[in-house]
């Protein structure tokens, strides 16, 4: 083995691939991660999909992480500030919102994957911060730590939600829920609740707690013992 060979796939790590266009068919969120694996040291490129229409908002925020995110635009249609092919790296520090031009045009459109590697033995962390409309003076934090767990600790891949959206979703009610935070001490101005639901973040966490309460009904219907003659099925048995 030499440093120009590429070692064998980790066995934890099944290798995988998928279509984007094929995978935001299916995907009912603005992001998505398009594999489960969310470990240490794991690629995680998720799906960020926007599209126009009349009446649509999408609001705004800044979200702050310790890790880079690399965006490449996988199609793009009806603006100027995002053409197929780019690639960007983002700042650590970084506003979040709709990438489309005319938010109230149905024929403008994004399709996107955001990448970032998880770190190995370190500390990571991330915020959300939601500002000002009128005067872009910060309103509300949210901090987490978004260190990423070890190998083998936690459920099946696939069954928890990706922590980015988890957390984003619960800094979004907080915010939503404390209307005197979303009053700007600088300028006074009243700030609208965050439109979580045209971001949909909680369709990726809900499905996920189906996915994880799956997994465990088939766990438990695998240990289950068959009733005998002597009376109804235990659990534990074989």
């Amino acid at each position: 083995m030499t440093d120009r060979n590429i070692p064998d796939p980790d066995p934890d790590r099944e290798p995988l691939k998928v279509n984007i266009y094929r995978f935001v068919q299916n995907s009912a969120t603005a992001l998505a991660p398009l594999f489960p694996y969310v470990d240490e040291g794991a690629i995680v490129p998720c799906a960020a999909t926007f599209r126009g229409g009349p009446g649509k908002h999408l609001g705004r925020f800044q979200h702050f992480n310790t890790v880079d995110e690399v965006l490449v635009t996988f199609g793009a249609q009806g603006g100027e500030r995002r053409v197929p092919g780019i690639i960007h790296v983002g700042a650590k520090l970084h506003t979040v919102t709709s990438p489309i031009d005319d938010a109230q045009d149905p024929d403008v459109m994004v399709v996107a994957v955001i990448t970032q590697r998880q770190k190995i033995g370190g500390e990571q962390r991330e915020e959300y911060r939601f500002i000002c409309d009128n005067c872009d003076r910060r309103l509300f934090l949210y901090e987490v730590d978004a260190t990423p767990p070890k190998r083998g600790t936690r459920p099946p891949p696939g069954t928890e939600p990706f922590l980015t959206i988890a957390e984003t979703l619960e800094a979004a009610k907080r915010f939503n829920a404390d209307e005197a935070a979303r009053k700007c001490k600088h300028c006074g101005h009243q700030n609208p609740p965050f439109p979580i639901e045209e971001w949909a973040w909680n369709v990726h966490v809900d499905q996920s707690e189906i996915a994880a309460m799956g997994a465990r009904s088939l766990a438990k219907a695998r240990s289950f013992r068959p009733a005998g003659p002597g009376g109804p099925g235990k659990p534990g048995g074989h």
